[in-house]
């Protein structure tokens, strides 16, 4: 009899132990678990900061794109930097650099 008393005590003490343990599992590292909730939470905040980022870029760009297209001075700008383009009748002055010998 008292065989079984301590095996049936034993036994509890396991299967406690194994609800316990597989608790813990499910709570936290299951794919429903509180630690893959954090990192998928985390990957959204990124993800949220990247979309405002692009939606940024993309107003910039839009904006960019206007000026281009309909703004005279932004044009006379671009293609005065960008190409050396000059007015009739302007006088250019190059500036140059002397190299030390």
């Amino acid at each position: 009899m008292r065989i079984f008393e301590i095996n049936k005590k034993i036994f509890r003490l396991i299967v406690g132990i194994a609800f316990v343990v597989f608790v813990v599992y499910l709570l936290f590292f299951s794919r429903f678990g509180y630690f893959t909730k954090w990192k998928l939470e985390k990957e959204r905040k990124e993800l949220l900061n990247q979309i405002q980022e692009e939606i940024r870029q993309v107003e910039f760009l839009e904006t960019r794109l206007k000026m281009l297209n309909y703004d005279t001075l932004e044009i006379e700008r671009v293609a005065r930097e960008l190409y050396g383009l000059v007015k009739m009748n302007e006088e250019i002055y190059a500036i140059t650099k002397k190299k030390a010998n």
